[in-house]
C-alpha cells in the first residue's frame, strides 16, 4: 500500500503463510524478535493496578503493561506513518492536554516536536518518567470528574480510552468547554469486538472471549463500540469539521499486504502480552468466571491469536473535530 493506508474494505490474506507459519516455534520467533527489539525491561509475575479511583479502570498499570503501552505507541506510529495526530492544528500550538496519558510517551514525543507547546498529561496512575522535556508535565487526575483547569487548551488528545469512559457525552461536553475557540480534539481508539470480514473467526475461543468482553463492559455501563459513535457524539456536542479515519490492525501476520502484515506481527505481540491484563478483572470480578475457567479460555485464545487462518483484526478509529471559532463557552447537548 502507498500513501494513505486506511483500510475499510476486504483485506486479502496471504495464502503462503497459512501452513508455513502456524506453529508455536515460528510464532515464538515473531514474538521474541519483536519484543527484544523494543522491550528490554524484566517482567514481573504479579500484576499491579492503579490506586487512585480504584476500580474505574480494569487494566493493570504495572511494568508489564507499561511496556505494552509503549509498544502500542509504536504500532500507532507505524499505522499513521510516524505522525502523532491527524488534526490540522497550528504548528505553534500553545496549550495541549493528553487524557489518560499512561506512560506519557505520546505527550513527551509531542512536547519534543512542538517547542511552543505546554503539554499536560493526566492519568489515574503516576507511572510517567521523571526525565521529561521542560515543556511537558504530568498530573494525577480523573478526566471523568469535573475539569478545573486554569487555562483553555488548543488541542486535546486521547488514545485508547474505550472501556474506561462511563459517559462519552459528558467527556465531549467538558472537552468542548475547555477548548479555546478554534481548538481541536482528537480521539484515537479501538472498537470492540475484534472481528473478521469473513467466517474465519466464527466458533473460535477468541470470538467467545470478545463476546464476553462486550457483555462485561455492558454490565459496568461501558460501550465497547463507543468509538464508532464518536463522530456523531462530537457533532452533537457542538463541534464542527468532524473527520473520522478508519484503520485495521490485523491480529497476526495473515494479510498479504506487507504494511498490514507488519502491523499484524506487532499487534500479535501486543495482544498476547496484554491478553491476561485485558481479561482478568472483567471476566472474573464482573462476569464471575473462575481463574481456572479464565486460564483455559485464554490458552485457547492464544492459539487463535497466532493462527493466520483466522483473519481477525482490530478496528481502529481516529476521529478529530474543531470547536467553532465563534463558539459560546458552553455547548448545549
Amino acid at each position: 500500500m502507498c500513501g494513505d493506508d486506511r483500510v475499510e474494505g476486504f483485506i486479502e490474506p496471504d495464502a503462503s503463510d497459512v501452513d508455513s507459519t502456524f506453529s508455536d516455534n515460528n510464532s515464538t520467533v515473531y514474538t521474541e524478535s519483536l519484543r527484544s527489539s523494543f522491550l528490554q525491561s524484566v517482567r514481573e509475575n504479579g500484576r499491579g493496578y492503579h490506586k487512585y479511583s480504584d476500580g474505574k479502570y480494569l487494566i493493570p498499570e504495572d511494568e508489564q503493561e507499561q511496556e505494552r503501552l509503549d509498544m502500542q505507541h509504536e504500532i500507532f506510529l507505524i499505522t499513521m506513518h510516524r505522525k502523532l495526530y491527524h488534526a490540522p492544528i497550528s504548528p505553534d500550538v500553545q496549550h495541549v492536554l493528553d487524557l489518560g496519558t499512561g506512560t506519557g510517551i505520546w505527550a513527551i514525543d509531542f512536547a519534543d516536536q512542538h517547542s511552543s507547546a505546554q503539554v499536560l498529561g493526566i492519568d489515574l496512575s503516576p507511572i510517567q518518567p521523571s526525565w521529561i522535556p521542560p515543556n511537558c508535565k504530568f498530573e494525577l487526575d480523573d478526566y471523568e470528574k469535573q475539569w478545573t483547569f486554569a487555562q483553555k487548551f488548543d488541542f486535546i488528545h486521547a488514545r485508547m480510552l474505550m472501556g474506561s469512559i462511563a459517559d462519552e457525552k459528558n467527556l465531549f461536553r467538558q472537552a468542548y468547554d475547555n477548548l479555546a475557540p478554534g481548538g481541536w480534539i482528537e480521539m484515537q481508539d479501538f472498537s470492540l469486538p475484534v472481528r473478521a470480514d469473513d467466517d474465519t473467526m466464527k466458533g473460535t475461543a477468541f470470538e467467545e472471549l470478545n463476546t464476553k468482553f462486550m457483555a462485561g463492559l455492558e454490565m459496568i455501563g461501558r460501550d465497547g463500540r463507543a468509538p464508532e459513535k464518536y463522530k456523531q457524539l462530537l457533532t452533537e456536542a457542538g463541534f464542527e469539521n468532524v473527520v473520522e479515519l478508519r484503520y485495521k490492525w490485523p491480529q497476526n501476520q495473515w494479510p498479504k499486504d506487507k504494511h498490514l502484515k507488519t502491523l499484524g506481527q506487532w499487534n500479535m505481540v501486543n495482544t498476547l502480552d496484554g491478553l491476561y491484563g485485558f481479561s482478568a478483572r472483567l471476566l472474573t470480578q464482573v462476569l464471575g468466571m473462575s481463574m481456572d475457567e479464565l486460564e483455559t479460555l485464554l490458552a485457547k485464545c492464544r492459539d487463535d491469536i497466532k493462527n493466520p487462518r483466522i483473519h481477525a483484526y482490530w478496528p481502529i478509529l481516529v476521529t478529530y473535530a474543531q470547536k467553532p471559532l465563534a463558539a459560546e463557552d458552553r455547548a448545549e447537548v
